[in-house]
């Protein structure tokens, strides 16, 4: 299969293209899976299973979104605690808390709030 020669186009034009290409894409991958899933369906129900217990034991096969490594279950010890309001904390891992980022728009350094345990 040759791809039709685009040179000639408009960047509007490869924009349209570009948009119904994409919808093209996505209601063939629907069909596509669709397919593929009543195919499926079918022989694990002739197998005598059903789609639940496939889905089931297809989990460890899910790779579209990474598990999390376990950690211990112990909580993060806090780093920075805001001295209006001692009950708020960061520990220092993710981005930091609103309070936190509003005192450094403010001028104010972050080791100003650094816990000192």
């Amino acid at each position: 299969m040759t791809a039709p020669d685009v040179s000639k186009l408009s960047y509007a034009e490869l924009l349209d293209l570009s948009k119904e290409l994409d919808r093209q894409i996505e209601a063939k991958r629907i069909e596509e899976l669709k397919v593929l899933a009543d195919g499926f369906a079918k022989k694990i129900q002739a197998a005598g299973f059903t789609v639940r217990e496939a889905l089931e034991a297809l989990m460890p096969y899910e790779t579209s979104a990474p598990r999390a490594k376990k950690r211990a279950s112990s909580p993060a010890i806090p780093l920075y605690r805001n001295p209006q309001n001692p009950e708020n904390t960061w520990s220092g891992r993710g981005l930091p808390t609103k309070w936190l980022t509003a005192y450094e728009a403010q001028g104010r350094s972050r080791d100003e709030f650094r816990t000192r345990a």
